[in-house]
């Protein structure tokens, strides 16, 4: 039996989500591919992974660039390991002004959501169809969602408008490759999560936002991790397709 692996874009710092799931995927015994845009920051996740027993590869590459995503691909293919777990995890809530919004701005929003996300979907199916299935599970296909996924807020609108393209294009998967399959989950990340591009917002900001939502306030991304490995667990005869995570404290 081959080994298994999992395919994680959109990782970052060690406190993140993309970085806090690869660590949890490699303890429970998955080989990590790890995609980011700046290998520096990927260096000590594979020391941390490796210094635990585990094994993991970083690679750089531009998620909405459908060359370098084929090049990840093949990079798994050539493995010869099957693919059980492929995580996206990007999307970028920057605010800007409606009336001062144009097409460069709602084209960078849809890239990096909705066509990011099909070209990790299309090389995450064709690879897992191949593959022997494991009972019912051929494997798990996931994507970070936010509240944006299901309404829109001021100043949000390019960004709200590629989330909830996301989720729409996840419902659509899960209905034509569940049947094969394949577990398509979208997951809604709605608050504030405690981690490092939080933290080291400018002038203090992240930290004063933390602070006033108080103990318990923002999302931790090892508990986020967690959520995505207990969908991954879940049996083909109950499966969630979509998981709202929240703090207490948050409003719905």
């Amino acid at each position: 039996m081959n080994k298994s692996c999992a395919l994680i874009v959109g990782v970052g710092d060690r406190q993140g989500v993309g970085g806090a799931t690869s660590v949890l995927l490699a303890r429970k015994g998955l080989h990590v591919f790890m995609v980011g845009r700046t290998a520096g920051k990927l260096d000590p996740l594979i020391e941390e992974i490796t210094s635990e027993g585990g094994s993991a590869d970083a690679l750089t590459a531009d998620c909405t660039e459908s060359d370098q995503m084929a090049e990840v691909f093949a990079h798994i293919s050539e493995s010869g390991m099957d693919l059980r777990f492929a995580l996206y995890n990007t999307g970028r809530n920057i605010p800007s002004a409606f009336l001062k919004s144009d097409q460069d701005h709602l084209d960078a929003h849809f890239k990096r959501g909705a066509y990011g996300g099909m070209l990790l979907g299309q090389g995450a199916l064709r690879q897992m169809l191949s593959q022997p299935a494991n009972t019912s599970h051929r494997g798990s296909i996931f994507y970070t969602g936010a509240s944006a996924s299901l309404r829109g807020k001021p100043m949000f609108a390019g960004f709200s408008a590629a989330k909830a393209g996301l989720r729409a294009m996840a419902q659509s998967m899960a209905r034509e490759f569940g049947p094969q399959g394949v577990h398509i989950s979208h997951v809604l990340i709605d608050g504030i999560v405690n981690g490092a591009i939080v933290q080291q917002l400018g002038l203090g900001l992240g930290k004063f936002m933390l602070n006033r939502k108080g103990v318990d306030g923002g999302l931790v991304p090892d508990e986020i991790a967690k959520a995505f490995w207990m969908l991954h667990q879940q049996p083909a005869n109950a499966w969630t397709h979509e998981l709202d995570l929240r703090p207490f404290k948050e409003s719905f």
